[in-house]
Formats: C-alpha cells, sequence, structure tokens
C-alpha cells in the first residue's frame, strides 16, 4: 500500500511538471526553462527513489519472511519441491506404518510436558546463575577430574566386576614389561583430527597430569575420539608409548523403562535450518507447515537454529524492518495459526541463532508473547512426555566427533556415536570443539548437558544423512535439515502403548519414516 502511494504521488509530481512545461513553452520556448524542467524532473526522481528505498521490499510477503528493507530472496511459486512426500527411512512394524493415522484423532490426549535435565531442581533458564564464557581454569579441571572418576569406576565395574573394590590399575606412563590396565581421558598432540600417531592419553591423577602416547599396532579394531574417557590394557616397557591391546569404552548401562503411555501418540520432528542458505523466504517451513494443516501432530517438535546469525544473506548487511527477536516471534505466532492449538510444540534453543545466547548449552529463548500449547526448551533437554521420555538438543554432536575421532574396522558410525554419548553420558562428550563451531561452558555442561539415564528417544539432528537406528533400546532419530540443498526432511512417528510382551521391543510398537518436505 506504502509502495503504491508513493507511486501515485510520483506521477502526480510528474505530471504537474510536465503541464508546467507545456504551458511555459507555449509562452517562451527557451533553453532556460527547458534546462530548469530537467533539473526539477531529476530533483522529482530522486525523491522518488529516496522514498521507494525506505519502504520494505515487497516482493517478501509470504508467512515466515522477515520485514526487510533490502531484497531478500524470491519465494517460490507455490509448487511442491522435487521429490516431496517421498519416504526416504523407515523404522518399525510394516503393519503399523501401513494403518498409520499420522493426524491425531479428537478428543486427543492431554499432553504433559516435564523437563527431566535439571540441576538442584532447576532448568537451564533465565533464573540460572551462569557467567559466560567465565571458565575457571581449577574448576575446568576439577569437572574433568570428576568425570573421569565417575566413569572410570563405571568401566571398572564392567571389566572387574560389581562388587570388587580393588582396581589393578597403573598410571598411564607406568613402566612394564607385562599387561597393564589403565585409565585416562583421550587427547591429540596436535591441533587437528585424531590419527594412529597423534594419540595420546591423559592420566586421571588430578595432582600430576601424566600422559602417553599410545601405538595401535596390536588392535584390530578401534573407535575412539576427543575427550573420550576410556580404559586402555597393554605394555609399556619404555615408559614412553603404550602398546595398546585393548580399549575398554562400554560400561554396563541399564536400558530405559517402556514408555509409560496410556493412547497413542503422533510426532513430527523438523530441524533448522528452516530457510535456503541463500535466501531468507522460508519455502521450506511454509511447506512443513502445509503438511501440518493436513497432518496434525499430538506434538510438534522444532529444532533450531531458525535463523542463523551466519546466514549468507544476513552477513551480506542487508537491513532488516524488525528485530531477530520479534521476527522469531512472528515465525511460531504463524505456525501456531496455521495449525492451531491443540498440537503441543516444543522449541529447542541453539546457539547458532541470531536471536539466542551464543554459548552452549544454550538457554531456552524467551517470547514476550505466549501460547499454552508452546514450550520453550533449552539445548539440549530431556523431557517427559506422558511416560515417553525424549532427549533432544539442536547441535550437530553427531557431525563433530565423527569429524575428530580415530575409526579403524569400528563398525556402524551411526550406532557408534550414539553409543559414544550414552556411555559418557554426555549430550557433548567431545572435548574441545572447535572455536568456529561453538562456545563451550564446561560449567553448564556438567549440570545441563548429561545423560544420567537413557531416553526412549534421541534425537540428533545433524547434516550426516538421515538415519533411525535401536542402540541401546533407545531410538535415535537424525530428521535432517528442513532446508538442504539436496532436498529437505523432516521425521514423522506414531508410538502405540506397548503391550507386556512387546516392551523389550522397539520395533513392535513405533512407526517411524523420514519424508522429504
Amino acid at each position: 500500500m506504502v509502495g503504491h502511494c508513493l507511486v501515485v504521488a510520483v506521477g502526480v509530481l510528474l505530471r504537474t511538471a510536465v503541464n508546467s512545461r507545456g504551458h511555459n513553452g507555449a509562452q517562451q520556448r527557451t533553453t532556460k526553462h527547458h534546462n530548469d524542467y530537467n533539473l526539477q524532473q531529476q530533483q522529482l526522481l530522486l525523491q522518488a527513489k529516496s522514498a521507494l528505498a525506505r519502504t520494505p521490499a515487497r516482493q517478501n510477503e509470504t508467512l515466515f519472511s522477515p520485514a526487510s528493507y533490502s531484497p531478500i530472496g524470491t519465494p517460490r511459486t507455490h509448487t511442491a519441491a522435487p521429490g516431496s512426500g517421498k519416504i526416504v527411512y523407515t523404522f518399525g512394524n510394516p503393519s503399523l506404518i501401513t494403518n498409520a493415522q499420522w493426524s491425531f484423532t479428537t478428543p486427543q490426549p492431554r499432553i504433559s510436558v516435564k523437563q527431566l535435565l535439571q540441576h538442584e531442581g532447576n532448568c537451564l533458564g533465565p533464573g540460572t546463575k551462569a557467567k559466560y564464557m567465565f571458565d575457571n581454569l581449577y574448576e575446568k579441571a576439577e569437572i574433568a577430574g570428576d568425570r573421569v572418576f565417575e566413569i572410570g569406576k563405571a568401566l571398572c565395574k564392567k571389566v572387574f566386576g560389581e562388587d570388587t573394590l580393588d582396581y589393578e590399575l597403573g598410571q598411564v606412563d607406568m613402566h612394564s614389561q607385562d599387561v597393564i590396565k589403565t585409565i585416562g581421558v583421550v587427547h591429540s598432540d596436535y591441533d587437528g583430527p585424531l590419527d594412529p600417531s597423534s594419540t595420546i592419553l591423559v592420566g586421571s591423577n588430578e595432582a600430576s597430569c601424566h600422559t602417553v602416547r599410545l601405538n595401535f599396532s596390536k588392535t584390530k579394531s578401534v573407535g575412539i575420539f576427543p575427550g573420550q574417557v576410556i580404559m586402555v590394557s597393554g605394555m609399556n616397557p619404555k615408559g614412553d608409548v603404550l602398546m595398546v591391546e585393548e580399549v575398554i569404552t562400554e560400561q554396563n548401562l541399564q536400558p530405559p523403562k517402556p514408555p509409560q503411555i496410556a493412547d497413542r501418540l503422533s510426532f513430527v520432528i523438523a530441524a533448522g535450518p528452516y530457510t535456503n542458505d541463500d535466501d531468507l523466504v522460508y519455502d521450506p517451513l511454509q511447506d512443513l507447515v502445509m503438511y501440518l494443516k493436513e497432518n496434525r501432530p499430538n506434538v510438534l517438535i522444532l529444532c533450531g537454529p531458525f535463523m542463523e546469525a551466519d546466514h549468507k544473506v544476513i552477513n551480506d548487511n542487508i537491513t532488516l524492518a524488525e528485530t531477530f527477536e520479534a521476527f522469531f516471534e512472528k515465525m511460531i505466532n504463524g505456525i501456531v495459526e496455521a495449525i492451531g492449538q491443540e498440537t503441543t510444540i516444543l522449541v529447542v534453543a541453539s546457539h547458532r541463532d541470531a536471536h539466542a545466547d551464543c554459548v552452549y548449552p544454550t538457554m531456552a529463548i524467551q517470547m514476550k508473547k505466549t501460547f499454552p500449547n508452546v514450550h520453550m526448551l533449552p539445548d539440549p533437554s530431556i523431557v517427559d512426555l506422558n511416560g515417553l521420555v525424549i532427549g533432544m538438543t539442536s547441535t550437530d554432536i553427531v557431525d563433530h566427533i565423527l569429524a575428530e575421532e580415530l575409526a579403524v574396522n569400528a563398525g556402524d558410525k551411526v550406532k557408534r556415536v550414539v553409543n559414544y554419548l550414552l556411555h559418557q553420558k554426555s549430550f557433548y562428550p567431545l572435548n574441545h570443539p572447535k572455536e568456529d563451531q561453538m562456545c563451550l561452558d564446561s560449567d553448564l555442561a556438567n549440570k545441563y548437558a548429561r545423560i544420567e539415564k537413557i531416553p526412549n528417544i534421541l534425537i540428533l539432528p545433524s547434516t550426516q544423512k538421515c538415519f533411525l537406528r535401536v542402540v541401546n533400546g533407545c531410538l535415535a532419530i537424525n530428521p535432517g535439515r528442513l532446508a538442504d540443498n539436496n532436498g529437505g526432511t523432516f521425521a514423522r512417528f506414531i508410538i502405540n502403548p506397548p503391550a507386556p510382551k512387546e516392551e523389550a521391543n522397539l520395533f513392535n510398537y513405533v512407526g517411524c519414516q523420514v519424508r522429504k518436505v
């Protein structure tokens, strides 16, 4: 409307100038008046361009695009994206999936959301006392030492027996012609991923930080990553190199309790980014909302990022007509208006978002306007939904570990990484992340990024190929990215109340698919 008024105003001014020119030309056709007219016309055009430049770009009228004074991309004419609706991955009982009703039935059960990831009874949020990036070196060492002791004790129980208190362990650099066992933390002795010649083991003794280089020439397979607490069995004849014969990384884990749900529940899981890397038009999110209108789940889980701080268009210094916070609220409001308030929506924060704290773990995003069905969650989170326990994160820990690990004949990489998380009891056991990936707060991670008990479902969004895997009784889901150059994806699953004889096998009562958006 503003642009239309400006165009009309400019047209009136130009017509006035033309009429004035004709009148003057009839009385005195002089070069002076002709030059005056040209100058007046140029001034009017400059005024029009200046006014239009201050008007938000009008090609950007889709539901989820931010208001902008600059071009931010061209919305797609709304035809389905290539491959839309294609199922790319499936897990579960075929008969359950074939007869699945992905939309909830009315009346639907009331969804109770209880956050389980807490420290001293509090969740990570606005009331949390946190001094970002104020990691005290002594406290960091103390946290690392406690972690080595905790996981090392669990490894000893696995190797020596649950009731044994006398563990025969040696220092990592202990001279020995016989096979010894020792516990420590894996590190690389240079700035880069692990390799067979650069891997060192840092001892568990806090007072004296002993280290030793590891030699894997006698081992047939190995899978380790920086920051992992492991037990190593081998010989160290000279004291400087430990000849590894066995690496013990797994402890005794208690499988998750079967879901205690009373009704069938349907879920949709999507992970950002939600717009393509060369625009802010949010076509993939629009496509997801169209699907949700036709297939309304009981629960919608949205993992960030929603507007990346390092998005190409933002880095091109475009001028938005609203704040990042206001745009995010508009996005959530648009989703709620489109699918209604009967669907429970869980929104997981991301340190990559322009409107979020750029520290991991990341506090839940706060909104001025709240909705009874929208729950803002920190990254990471573990929630209990009517007796179904789900762990979730927005951080790509799968890709981060795969880029840094040393793996030789170590089996399926997805199961390997999920096992890392469960046996190290952490959503982010990697130490340390690359500086350009994230800022890790050790104190907050020790309090709010732990996996004390295995959840029923574990959501791990990643740029790696989407996957559905059962690991230690937990279904790990990578829904893929909603916006992807090869076609975005999201996950959906339904879960029935398990019969007593089916509780041990998720396959019998869970149906899950990864679908092209």
